[in-house]
């Protein structure tokens, strides 16, 4: 018996250091364009709360304005040891009709995430005041019920030129 706990002490110990050395993930996840879609046809801001903090999102800030309601969430982030800072809006109407989800990061790039999950939506001209932008290119999609919209800005960081990229979506 003397030699029992401390054998199964120096087990734990063993299992647990090994636990510990494991290196943290290089990429960040997001949700998928599905995800996305439903949370948008939610039309309900506490339903949307309790699931986008599973994915480590911190409530930041509530915006009225006329017609809507906007809450924003953030996450802290590390990639390769750069420090990020993920945003996620979901903006909804005053009569709970219709939601946006836009999602904004310059930790992952959302055009090569996104893109092959859209492959049954049909790709239509972007007419948004951000695809207008020289520094911006977007891709514009369609499917019965949502319109999505990714896009890459090139733009400048503290660690030198960077891009930032952007998806929204919403519910038709």
């Amino acid at each position: 018996m003397k030699t029992f706990f401390p054998t199964i002490y120096f087990i734990l110990l063993a299992a647990l250091g090994c636990y510990g050395q494991n290196p943290a993930p290089k990429t960040n996840t997001f949700p998928s364009v599905t995800t996305l879609s439903n949370w948008a046809n939610y039309n309900s801001q506490q339903k949307f709360d309790l699931e986008i903090r599973t994915l480590g999102f911190k409530f930041e800030i509530k915006e009225a304005e006329t017609s809507s309601i906007a809450y924003t969430y953030i996450r802290k982030v590390v990639i390769d040891g750069v420090n990020y800072t993920d945003r996620i809006v979901y903006r909804i109407a005053n009569d709970n009709s219709a939601s946006i989800i836009s999602l904004v990061t310059a930790s992952t790039d959302l055009v090569s995430l996104y893109n092959p999950q859209l492959a049954t939506f049909k790709n239509v001209k972007c007419d948004t005041p951000m695809a207008k932008d020289k520094n911006t290119s977007c891709n514009c999609y369609v499917s019965k019920t949502h319109a999505i919209d990714i896009c890459d800005e090139r733009v400048k960081l503290t660690m030198g030129d960077g891009n930032k990229y952007f998806i929204s979506v919403a519910k038709l």
